[in-house]
């Protein structure tokens, strides 16, 4: 997830916090829905 953010030049600063943003957006979806956590799972949005 963040050598793709780096790659576009943004800085490190940046790519730290959109890291973390959307680890902690996983961690809040597996804890809300009770569901264990699957490596593998693909989203449905695509």
């Amino acid at each position: 997830m963040y050598q793709p953010i780096i790659a576009k030049a943004k800085s490190k600063k940046l790519a730290l916090i959109a890291v973390s943003n959307k680890l902690l957006k996983q961690a809040f979806a597996i804890a809300k829905s009770g569901m264990p956590y699957d490596e593998n799972y693909g989203s449905r949005l695509f």
